[in-house]
């Protein structure tokens, strides 16, 4: 909830949700403000999600205007690796800068980008253009996210977690319906209804959000400010940290190519490890050089350049907190649990059961219904019983998740549709329990940092897709290999149906859905059955990373309770803090 103070809407708890004489407002008003809030936020959310999801169904015709179809995958790919590494620099800009600023550049990039790919007249400015809309698209999944969380209201902040995660599912659902509609007409409307939706967004996040959501932190706050430093949008820029920023990106784009990469190449091509090599040196300079900072930064503000006075973009006392990286690597799982339900379970439907792209595309939505139906369960029942705390949901979703990856498989291996719809459902419910639990316990582990506490949670989200979509394919092309090696050796096959195999290899693999229709009957059990197997074996690769998030998230921590005025002692190296209320830290008396 809100209090007014100044032109800054602060969060407040529900204890001070009544009139009184030093001007808080009344539930009612408080109700209203947090209506207007996310009315403001609904379009960015919308926006983002919708357009990933539009330009995935859309790229193979989008790639073929430009007889580029080998370069298909680039479309999503560009998108995808700057709205990724770009997150915890938009922290930096929404703490030093304000919410409404961030929010504000984030559109431009977005806007610009969708500008860029509407007006393509070759590849290469499509690609651009995905770039440099990922970026924006970076900005508002950081800023959004960190809008919500300054609420210091526990269950303000669950109710509106929970609400924002129903705008991607919906984002998700109807975006390859959109996106399916836009492109029978043209391909450049795929990205020309960005535009005027963007600007809408800004004009209403202008109008709505501009005296809503916290401004810039005065210098006086910021690391290192030198005493008399003008307050200015210039003087700022020094406090970004630039070097780190340049080496997070640079590293993190690497290592997401090379994992992108490594299945199709086996993982011994020179461009995989050269890029997963680089990159881990590249990650390894941007943790040397936040650590440097911090050291140089014990000095004296005028005893140091202008280059040591950045605000460190990855804190690192982040990494020292078990609950902040048993947290993560609750997301990185999630993140890995999603990606890989959304791909692998498209490939069982429609390779093994034998299903149309269309109706495997409607066996996944058994997912959605328990994530979404669990978010917000659980969101009611924290909101009202307030002893029930995120890492009662977190736990026994963890739990749930690593049951339904196990039973998922089972009902893989016995090829029974109705089986694995069911666990389908139920892996979604675990997912569901965790999501908005492990933001709401994140952000008031390190009430301070709610910035980039965010950011490296949805860092970390997409690091786990896209390493849990490496791993699968991974493991689903050296299972299908084996099984039909194993079988060629068995003797199972015919001569006919042996030749026919032979030849379907040696002339590169099975190519499309309409080659394997064609095979014989006896090829087809075989390449079906390989398809099974590997994709079981590719869901029980994720069981271990849900049952370490499981057993991590059993030793979390409780958070205070803010919606009942109480305050958590935090103890830390030879200092000992209260956490208040508001989210502020004060000196353990």
């Amino acid at each position: 909830m809100f209090q007014t103070k100044g032109s800054i809407v602060q969060p407040q708890s529900h204890a001070d949700e009544r009139e009184t004489g030093n001007g808080v407002r009344d539930s009612s008003t408080l109700r209203k403000l947090n209506y207007k809030l996310m009315l403001a936020l609904l379009l960015p959310v919308f926006l983002e999600t919708l357009d990933y999801t539009v330009v995935a169904t859309a790229q193979s015709h989008i790639a073929s205007v430009f007889n580029a179809l080998p370069l298909q995958s680039y479309i999503g790919t560009s998108y995808l690796l700057s709205s990724t590494v770009f997150l915890p620099f938009f922290a930096s800009v929404a703490d030093i800068y304000g919410r409404h600023f961030g929010l504000q550049l984030s559109f431009l990039f977005f806007l610009v980008g969708s500008a860029l790919s509407t007006g393509a007249i070759n590849m290469a400015m499509v690609l651009a253009g995905r770039g440099v809309a990922g970026i924006g698209a970076a900005g508002l999944l950081t800023i959004v996210r960190t809008i919500l969380s300054d609420t210091a209201s526990i269950d303000a902040n669950n109710m509106q977690q929970s609400v924002m995660f129903l705008l991607y599912t919906v984002g998700f659902s109807t975006g390859p319906v959109i996106g399916g509609f836009l492109v029978s007409a043209n391909f450049r409307w795929v990205f020309a209804i960005n535009l005027p939706c963007t600007v809408l967004a800004m004009f209403l996040s202008f109008v709505v959000l501009r005296g809503m959501v916290k401004g810039a932190k005065p210098m006086e706050e910021l690391s290192l400010a030198v005493p008399g430093e003008k307050d200015t949008w210039l003087s700022k820029l020094i406090h970004i940290d630039w070097i780190g920023t340049f080496l997070f990106v640079g590293g993190g784009i690497l290592i997401l190519l090379g994992l992108n990469w490594g299945p199709d190449d086996g993982w011994n091509s020179v461009r995989v490890v050269a890029s997963l090599v680089i990159g881990a040196v590249v990650f390894a300079l941007c943790i040397i050089w936040e650590y440097l900072l911090e050291i140089r930064q014990q000095r004296s503000a005028v005893e140091l350049s202008a280059i040591y006075r950045s605000n460190p973009m990855l804190p690192l006392e982040m990494f020292m907190s078990y609950d902040i990286c048993t947290v993560q690597f609750g997301c990185f799982v999630s993140g890995l649990v999603m990606f890989v339900m959304f791909y692998f379970v498209a490939i069982f439907m429609t390779v093994v059961t034998g299903l149309s792209p269309s109706s495997s595309g409607i066996q996944l939505l058994y997912f959605a219904p328990g994530m979404v139906g669990a978010l917000f369960a659980t969101s009611l029942i924290m909101v009202t019983r307030l002893a029930w705390q995120p890492v009662y949901s977190i736990v026994i979703g963890s739990a749930v998740t690593t049951a339904g990856l196990g039973l998922i498989q089972m009902g893989m291996q016995t090829n029974a549709q109705g089986l694995v719809d069911g666990f389908l459902a139920l892996t979604g419910v675990g997912v569901g329990l965790t999501g908005g639990p492990l933001v709401v316990h994140a952000r008031f582990t390190k009430p301070d940092h709610v910035a980039i506490v965010n950011a490296l949670m949805l860092f970390f989200r997409a690091l786990g897709g896209t390493i849990g979509l490496a791993q699968c394919f991974t493991v689903m092309n050296a299972k299908v290999d084996s099984y039909i090696i194993s079988q060629i050796r068995s003797g199972a096959l015919t001569g006919t149906d042996l030749s026919t195999l032979a030849a379907l290899y040696e002339s590169g693999g099975l190519t499309s859905l309409e080659t394997l229709d064609g095979l014989p009957s006896g090829v087809q059990d075989v390449i079906r059955n390989a398809f099974r197997n590997a994709v079981r074996w590719s869901f029980i690769s994720l069981i271990p990373y849900a049952a370490v998030a499981t057993l991590l998230s059993m030793f979390l921590s409780k958070i205070p309770d803010t919606d009942k005025g109480e305050a958590k002692v935090v103890e830390g190296q030879g200092d000992e803090s209260v956490i208040q209320p508001d989210g502020s830290k004060e000196p353990k008396v």
